[in-house]
């Protein structure tokens, strides 16, 4: 289930150096590595946190994914423009922050503000009723861009239930399935054991141990379940203090949070390397 953590954070500064455009039927951030001697390897789909395809966190994530991995990278905005703005993180943090008497005074206000934006936006946003849409597009792009390329999957926090529905190895109307791996960070809306039992795409999950979207006890039974798939690749990778969203909107001046994306991104970059040649 989502936590006050999925609408907390940091936003990170520019700058970025991919373009905007439309690609079956959505608005689409597209990044390619600067070194443009590198032969693309593949493509990479990234599936946005609940902040949407449009903060600058999550195109400078792509930008690197794009030089590190040569490949292609998508992010596009699965959620039609209605993502929760970034002023919510700072509301929660108060929310959450907000002592004494004048926190007692204030807090029912804040709340009532929050649900003001966050209520339409869960309605809106619910991961399975967006799905059909994600796999629309999975299934097109695989159809055309690649065709003839691997296909990689990102998602982090309301995107790993995307991601991980990916992983189950549907077919594109080609034949070919929708991915040949997936990655995702800090997931949210994960239905176990379902969801983890359908996996058969190679499949990649980074998370800290006191992430309430899935408490601990809930990774060491994906992590589990995923040891017993003996045909499916697999790693279950568990960072100590680290919170929900850490891979995407860590504080970038702390030395620590800083330490524990970079290792989320090595990860997903060693993933690929493996999977997208």
């Amino acid at each position: 289930m989502p936590c006050a953590d999925c609408y907390r954070g940091h936003d990170h500064p520019g700058p970025i150096h991919g373009l905007e455009t439309r690609l079956h039927g959505h608005g689409v951030y597209v990044t390619e590595p600067q070194s443009k001697h590198a032969a693309q390897k593949g493509l990479i789909v990234v599936l946005s946190d609940a902040f949407g395809w449009n903060t600058a966190n999550l195109r400078r994530l792509a930008d690197s994914y794009a030089e590190r991995t040569s490949s292609k990278v998508y992010v596009p905005d699965f959620m039609y423009g209605t993502a929760a703005p970034a002023s919510t993180k700072a509301l929660v943090d108060r929310i959450l922050s907000e002592g004494g008497l004048w926190g007692w005074l204030v807090k029912p206000l804040l709340v009532l503000k929050a649900a003001y934006v966050l209520v339409p936006f869960s309605i809106r946003n619910n991961p399975k009723k967006r799905y059909p849409g994600i796999r629309k597009f999975m299934d097109d792009l695989r159809c055309s861009e690649g065709a003839d390329l691997k296909v990689g999957v990102v998602g982090f926090c309301w995107g790993g239930y995307g991601a991980t529905q990916l992983a189950h190895g549907d077919l594109a109307r080609n034949g070919k399935p929708l991915i040949d791996a997936a990655y995702t960070a800090h997931p949210s809306e994960l239905k176990l054991p379902d969801d983890i039992e359908k996996i058969t795409i190679p499949y990649s999950m980074v998370i800290g141990d006191i992430d309430f979207a899935l408490t601990i006890s809930g990774v060491q039974q994906a992590a589990d379940i995923l040891d017993s798939k003996k045909d499916v690749e697999s790693e279950v990778v568990i960072i100590s203090n680290a919170r929900h969203g850490f891979a995407v909107r860590g504080r970038p001046d702390d030395k620590i949070e800083k330490e524990m994306a970079d290792q989320a991104e090595d990860q997903m970059v060693k993933w690929f390397a493996k999977y997208l040649v």
